[in-house]
């Protein structure tokens, strides 16, 4: 199979750079060439040591009000389509991937204009904005969740693939569930997503400092949280004397993930999917004002599988969680139940069926290639590599 040249396009979030991250490590490795398109914001986010190279592209929101700021996100659009095309020329793409999020938007109308191969990735339950204003100049939809909202009978160009992880996710997937023994710490990981979240510093420190101090001796707390709500978490958490390990970022997430008997978090499609692949039992606070309300979508996916549990963000106080804490941290079978369902729930092999067909696909092939790959490699992706027991 020859190789091919693939831009990856991604807006500037966890959400949508770590998918294209986990797609870009397959691509490379069956010799393909890549180049990812963001913003500035996705710089930091990007493995250090990489075999593709990353260009920004500028981009900002329609969603201001008022003319002003609509017309400037007009000419910066306008900037980014010139400067997409200008990298596509010099690259040589033959086929652009888009991930979502406005930083997508000038790259993917690029690839159009230059006739290019379009293929959207959606990671989430719900289709997002951007894939949405872009799916009809796309040639293939790839989704994450069947069935995903927003796609209608007329969007037969779409595929379930799943959501493609990071090889240090897939890698994780191997170690079993800690066991918890009567000397054994309860690690719990604390994590809101790439830029944190306020309402996890506000309200899980007070929930867990109210659970009974015999059961609260034995936690250990690892949470990431946003640089303004840095000192005060760490001081709750001191005065408590409880020990934890606090941070505005974990470089070493998956191993933090991978060492952990519980997750408290938000349900961005990413974490939803990394959770699942490494198989560990989470409890979702999704985000009120996600867009279609598609991070309570998103959980409600792995809560159906009987991997996670989730609250209203309105509706929660500290004393109703901690109470739901007392009751999951004291049934550790429960905990083992729910960390097999999670892994179960994961699609470990998503980066993978996506190369499959990015590799495959011509404009010549892509029907046939889409009928194929909604036979047998979405049966693999949901097929995975499923444990019979729990681990």
């Amino acid at each position: 199979m020859s190789a091919v040249r693939v831009i990856l396009a991604a807006g500037g979030t966890g959400g949508h750079v770590f998918p294209a991250i986990g797609l870009a490590e397959a691509l490379s490795k069956r010799g393909h060439s890549v180049l990812c398109l963001t913003d500035t914001r996705a710089i930091d986010l990007q493995p250090s040591v990489r075999s593709w190279d990353v260009k920004c592209i500028p981009a900002i929101s329609f969603s201001g009000r008022g003319i002003r700021p609509k017309t400037r996100a007009f000419w910066t659009l306008i900037k980014g389509i010139f400067l997409s095309r200008y990298f596509m020329k010099k690259f040589d793409a033959e086929i652009v991937v888009g991930f979502g999020g406005y930083p997508t938007v000038a790259p993917i109308i690029a690839a159009f204009i230059s006739r290019s191969i379009v293929i959207l990735h959606e990671q989430n339950a719900v289709l997002g904005r951007a894939n949405r204003w872009l799916s009809s100049i796309a040639h293939i939809i790839a989704t994450s969740f069947e069935p995903t909202k927003g796609l209608n009978d007329e969007h037969c160009k779409t595929v379930l693939v799943g959501n493609p992880v990071r090889n240090e996710m897939k890698k994780a997937r191997s170690s079993p569930y800690p066991i918890i023994k009567a000397d054994t710490k309860i690690n719990i990981l604390v994590i809101g997503g790439s830029a944190g979240a306020k309402i996890l510093s506000d309200t899980v420190p007070k929930a867990l400092l109210l659970l009974p101090t015999s059961l609260r001796k034995n936690l250990s707390i690892t949470q990431q949280c946003r640089k303004e709500d840095l000192s005060r978490v760490v001081a709750i958490y001191k005065t408590a004397k409880q020990k934890s390990n606090i941070k505005t970022f974990f470089n070493d997430i998956s191993e933090k993930i991978k060492n952990s008997h519980l997750v408290i978090s938000r349900s961005g499609a990413s974490t939803v999917a990394e959770l699942s692949v490494i198989g560990r039992p989470a409890i979702f606070i999704p985000y009120q004002f996600a867009i279609d309300n598609h991070q309570k979508i998103n959980a409600d996916a792995m809560v159906k599988s009987g991997g996670a549990w989730s609250f209203d963000e309105n509706n929660l106080q500290p004393k109703a969680l901690a109470n739901f804490l007392e009751e999951i941290l004291t049934d550790h079978e429960k905990l083992r139940s729910a960390a097999y369902a999670s892994r179960n729930f994961g699609t470990p092999k998503s980066s993978e069926v996506l190369a499959d067909l990015i590799s495959q696909v011509t404009k010549a092939n892509i029907s046939e290639l889409k009928s194929k790959f909604k036979q047998t490699n979405t049966a693999q992706k949901m097929g995975g590599d499923y444990e019979k027991t729990p681990n």
